[in-house]
């Protein structure tokens, strides 16, 4: 990755205590981290459960790269919160905290007495963020929330493939990483509101809402057409999509055309009967026809003979990449998308922050930590330091 910049995160002097574990809450963390703030990651003895399983089972330096991918620019200290002398510990840093983050099952803090009434008792103005699968409360309070299960809850796994295909997992874990960002994007909202008010207050999120608010506009479709979200016969993709939009098999490789309409995809390739679908309507509901006749064309010639044929016309079109693609792409090059993180006395390669801030950094300030590096400076309770005036939310 490039050089620090020595510009200052625009979160420094934020600081976050966390208690998540697995992939949506310290996705959120990282991202607070990445954009500053001081975050302190409390695992139970063994590390939090991330440290053992990960996709693929895959391990860089004997750390799985499930634990890597989300845990940069973050402190680690192993507590037993069942244990009352480390309980009273947490307590400390937890009163100069300005965010705690938790992703337990409702109900887990408040019986370790590290709930959010407890601590705005102790700290009034913290910022107590909870993640869940359904909420607080509500008939599915108490079941387990995941991923992929909230994924085929909420009908978001009919919405890719073919009409006869059976239902399909996203191939990433939309549901942790989008609302992992919502989390994000409410703890800032909290600040800033403490920033006017100086007061704290709860916010709290949880994986149905969010995977629900990611499908907006295909659920205001259906919820005023029902009937209206029939998934096509060819390989078109998303079950909104017109023709000739799909990915369509090339000599050599795959082609993504994206929305267009058809009268100026004929005018590109010199195909006069595409002129006759020239209204939305006309291409939704010839979709399938579409692609079946566009198909045999694009198959005569290689993906980078239609790029550049389509690009000068504005069509919207792109090679469908594979990750070794991915990797040498000149555009992510050009981004320093993927940055080389510290790890122990080793590092690895991961993908890097997507934010730019033309006055502030974002940056690895902070190596990926091994189990309980910061234990030590936790127990002797120095892992921060009281503020001199605690109505400045940060200098």
């Amino acid at each position: 990755m490039t050089q620090p910049n020595n510009l200052p995160g625009p979160l420094e002097g934020i600081r976050v205590l966390d208690f998540t574990a697995l992939l949506q809450g310290p996705w959120a963390t990282q991202i607070l981290g990445d954009l500053g703030a001081d975050v302190v990651k409390l695992e139970k003895p063994d590390g939090e459960w991330m440290r053992h399983w990960g996709i693929f089972s895959s391990r860089t330096h004997g750390a799985t790269d499930a634990f890597l991918a989300f845990n940069r620019n973050k402190r680690s200290v192993e507590v037993d919160l069942r244990d009352p002398n480390d309980h009273q510990r947490v307590l400390e840093p937890a009163d100069m905290a300005d965010v705690i983050v938790e992703n337990f099952r409702p109900g887990v803090m408040d019986r370790l007495g590290l709930g959010y009434e407890s601590l705005h008792k102790r700290n009034p103005r913290i910022i107590y963020a909870a993640s869940s699968g359904y909420g607080q409360t509500g008939p599915y309070a108490k079941r387990p929330g995941q991923d992929y299960i909230v994924q085929a809850l909420t009908g978001a796994m009919w919405l890719t493939g073919r009409r006869n295909d059976p239902p399909f997992l996203f191939g990433i874990a939309v549901a942790d990483v989008f609302s992992g960002m919502c989390l994000a994007l409410a703890i800032l909202a909290a600040l800033q509101h403490r920033g006017r008010t100086g007061e704290g207050q709860r916010v709290d999120i949880d994986l149905l809402s969010c995977m629900m608010a990611m499908q907006q506009q295909e659920l205001t479709v259906f919820l005023n057409h029902h009937g209206s979200m029939d998934r096509p016969e060819e390989n078109i993709g998303h079950a909104g999509l017109t023709g000739p939009s799909g990915v369509y098999r090339t000599s050599d490789g795959y082609l993504l055309l994206s929305i267009c309409p058809a009268p100026k995809l004929g005018e590109a390739l010199g195909v006069t009967w595409l002129a006759e679908y020239d209204t939305n309507e006309k291409m939704f509901r010839s979709r399938d026809n579409l692609y079946r006749r566009l198909a045999d064309h694009f198959a005569e010639h290689p993906t980078a003979y239609w790029i550049d044929r389509l690009s000068p016309h504005d069509i919207w079109c792109s090679p469908v990449q594979g990750y070794e693609e991915l990797e040498r792409d000149p555009q992510v090059a050009h981004k320093n998308l993927i940055w080389e993180v510290p790890y122990g006395n080793q590092s690895y390669r991961t993908v890097g922050s997507p934010f730019t801030f033309s006055g502030s950094s974002v940056e690895v300030r902070r190596p990926t930590p091994t189990l309980g590096q910061d234990t030590q400076a936790f127990r002797q309770g120095t892992i921060w330091q009281a503020r001199p005036n605690v109505e400045r939310d940060c200098e």
